[in-house]
């Protein structure tokens, strides 16, 4: 029975590390995901070949399931902080291989024998605990965290594995005290079965995870065919915009007339298209969902507008998107290009200041508190998005009170 499972642990394993393999993502929680995976069919591989070395190393590969709490721990830290402490890597993982060791020092040394039962009922009682421990903390913690959670499809996977973790963990943690109590000794091989079968579910979910990224994956490699003919059709509208902006019925340009950003033409230049021109190979409308949120949180927590720097590549490179993927997020699914959505919150965020204004900030400091390098581009900006200009605004606001 332990055999087949572990079998099937490793082709799951390999199938869904060769899916990552293809995805190349560079995100913090992928890579612990794969490294999870990389661990988990070493154990298995570990588990196989202790199996046949003989019965004394049967259960040699069961301590590391004391390094699946931890995986767990670093993958919510990354999923919601993008970050985590590498020095603390090592502490969490100790257990484990104290656990391991000690599994070989006992059956090395025959006096040590007689101490094996106690040994098995304090390793399965340590794993319940521990799995148990950093699932609960994962549901709490991301439940608090859940303003900055930046991939919705992560969250519920790692809920979903938690809940699983617990609700097996609970009803064997009950099932072998209660053995233990009667009996005085654990039935080891029913228990790594309980623990194998487990991480078959939970590689079952990482392979869930990676199948639906390698779908997005593709469908954004497909969009990349279409990215010349968009270039194309970039330029020649550009090239006759000063001649013909009255026939321009099809597309929206918006030309960025800010000096400083004049260096790079695909900056400046923002073509809105409909979305038929990405109906053979829009992300669908779950990935739109995700990017979103990171989007907003970016922008509402991290406020990446007030970076007067912030262009379309940089704040793609932040929120580990390919410049594509994120030109058709604002065109496609939120419907304005860069150069709208991000002066939206600039405008927003200038009515704050000029609210709280006590002649203590000229125009000018406002401008460049506010994420703009002008004072010309944002009269020109808060104009065309409040109907008025911020000279005109504060004299209103000054007229209420």
């Amino acid at each position: 029975m332990i055999e087949l499972v572990l079998i099937g642990l490793l082709v799951l394993t390999a199938a869904t590390l060769y899916i990552a393999s293809q995805i190349k993502s560079v995100l913090l929680f992928d890579r612990i995901c794969n490294a999870f995976l990389v661990f988990a069919s070493l154990q298995a591989l570990f588990a196989l070949v202790s199996i046949y070395a003989g019965d004394n190393y049967t259960f040699m590969a069961v301590p590391f399931f004391l390094a699946y709490g931890p995986f767990k721990y670093y993958a919510v830290n990354s999923r919601i902080n993008n970050q985590f402490s590498k020095k603390a890597v090592y502490v969490h993982f100790i257990p484990s291989f104290i656990f391991c060791f000690a599994y070989l020092i006992v059956n090395e040394f025959s006096f040590l024998s007689e101490y094996l039962p106690v040994y098995n009922t304090m390793l399965f009682i340590s794993v319940f605990v521990s799995m148990t421990s950093y699932s609960v903390w994962a549901l709490l913690y991301g439940k608090a965290k859940n303003e900055r959670d930046n991939d919705p499809l992560a969250r519920k996977l790692l809920n979903f594995s938690s809940a699983l973790v617990i609700l097996v963990s609970t009803v064997s943690s009950v099932f072998l005290i209660k053995e233990f109590l009667n009996t005085g000794r654990v039935n080891p091989i029913i228990f790594s079965s309980i623990f194998y079968t487990l991480a078959l579910f939970l590689v079952a979910v990482a392979f869930r995870y990676k199948v639906y990224s390698f779908i997005a994956y593709m469908q954004s490699v497909n969009d990349e065919f279409d990215q010349e003919e968009i270039k194309e059709e970039v330029n020649k509208l550009s090239e006759n915009l000063s001649l013909q902006t009255e026939n321009i019925t099809a597309h929206t340009i918006d030309f960025n007339k800010e000096n400083e950003d004049l260096h790079n033409n695909e900056e400046v230049i923002s073509l809105k298209t409909s979305p038929q021109k990405y109906a053979k190979s829009a992300l669908n409308e779950s990935m739109f969902e995700v990017y979103e949120e990171k989007l907003q949180h970016f922008f509402k927590d991290e406020k990446v507008f007030l970076d007067n720097d912030m262009s379309l590549e940089v704040l793609a490179e932040k929120m580990k998107l390919s410049k594509h993927h994120l030109t058709q997020l604002f065109n496609v699914y939120i419907g304005e290009n860069f150069n709208q959505y991000i002066n939206k919150y600039r405008i927003s965020y200038s009515c704050e200041l000029l609210q709280d204004n006590e002649g203590e900030m000229t125009m000018e400091e406002v401008a460049f508190e506010s994420g703009f390098n002008s004072k010309v581009s944002f009269n020109r900006h808060f104009k065309n998005i409040m109907g008025c200009t911020p000279s005109d605004f504060t004299k209103k606001k000054e007229g209420v009170a």
